[in-house]
C-alpha cells in the first residue's frame, strides 16, 4: 500500500491580522491498493466537530499529496516502542 493524499478537514478558524485564518488537520489517507483506492480515517476524527459548510449538513475534505518532508506513520510506531523499553523503574507491572 503505497501513500496518494492526506485526508485534511478544516476544524476550525480564527482571525489574526484581520484576516480569517483555517486550522487544518489530517485525518485520514487515500492508499492505493491492488484492488484501488482506500480510504483510512483516523479513528478520533469526528466529522460533527468540524465547522459546517455546506447547506446539506455535509463536512467537506480535502485531499492533498503528501509532503516528502513528513516521515510516514508505519516508521513512527517502532521508535516510540523503543522510547518506552528504557525506562527503568522498579513498578512490577
Amino acid at each position: 500500500m503505497s501513500v496518494k493524499y492526506d485526508v485534511v478537514a478544516t476544524v476550525g478558524q480564527y482571525e489574526k491580522d484581520g484576516q480569517v485564518k483555517y486550522l487544518n488537520r489530517k485525518v485520514g489517507v487515500i492508499v492505493s491498493t491492488q484492488k484501488g483506492y482506500r480510504l483510512k480515517l483516523d479513528a478520533c476524527f469526528n466529522p460533527a466537530g468540524c465547522p459546517q459548510r455546506s447547506d446539506d449538513g455535509g463536512v467537506w475534505l480535502a485531499l492533498f499529496e503528501p509532503k516528502k518532508d513528513q516521515p510516514q506513520q508505519q516508521q513512527s510506531a517502532p521508535r516510540q516502542a523503543q522510547a518506552n523499553d528504557s525506562l527503568d523503574d522498579d513498578i512490577p507491572f
